[in-house]
């Protein structure tokens, strides 16, 4: 039993990390991430050493548990937290990084359109209204394929007491919980650079670990 319990994980992390190999961002928006990645030099310092904790912690989380959990939140989930997953998730794919469960959430939801994804288009991806039956759903095309989103509310995300949350806004309140941190996020330009360097300093430590295996 416990030979073919061993089996079915294996067999699940193969599949997820063919998953990841088989997504492909658009070119247009690979190249519009190198003038982003050129610009990671002009981020503070002080700064740098606050993502690069956050990467290491994310990191180590997936280490510890496959597919651990990620959520971004914020009071609304209307803008940064949107922004920040999604341009995690985008930096992901082109390091091929599988196996990282990424999700936004508000500690309410508002109730009008998602307007910040809007500032995506001028980068290559798709946005257009999902056709299911949720308010103000939309499906944002990376290349490959396409992620679904929405509005959520913090309460309703399942198995949250096993995710990182990163709170990315000001004045929120926070539980006492090893498993929450603080990293509060700016502009829609500024989201993309530091979560673009976030999934470089991942990439980092995978390939340094892989290397310490051989």
């Amino acid at each position: 039993m416990k030979t073919k319990g061993i089996l079915v994980m294996y067999i699940m992390l193969c599949l997820s990390q063919q998953a990841i190999h088989s997504q492909k961002l658009r070119n247009k928006i690979l190249k519009s991430m190198v003038p982003i990645e050129t610009s990671f030099s002009s981020i503070e310092q002080e700064r740098k050493i606050l993502l690069d904790q956050l990467a290491s912690r994310i990191y180590k989380e997936n280490r510890v548990n496959e597919n651990a959990g990620l959520v971004f939140i914020d009071s609304n989930n209307k803008t940064k937290s949107q922004l920040a997953a999604i341009w995690l998730k985008t930096g992901l794919i082109k390091y091929e990084l599988g196996g990282y469960n990424l999700q936004s959430a508000g500690i309410k939801v508002a109730s009008e359109p998602l307007h910040a994804l809007a500032t995506l288009k001028q980068y290559g991806f798709k946005v257009s209204n999902a056709s299911d039956k949720k308010l103000y759903s939309y499906n944002i095309n990376f290349g490959s394929d396409s992620w679904n989103v929405y509005y959520k509310d913090l309460s309703s995300l399942r198995n949250l007491e096993k995710s990182l949350k990163v709170f990315v806004e000001d004045n929120l309140e926070m539980a006492d919980d090893p498993m929450q941190v603080y990293v509060p996020l700016d502009s829609p330009e500024t989201i993309a650079k530091e979560m673009l360097y976030i999934a470089s300093r991942i990439n980092y430590l995978t390939q340094s670990q892989k290397q310490n295996e051989l």
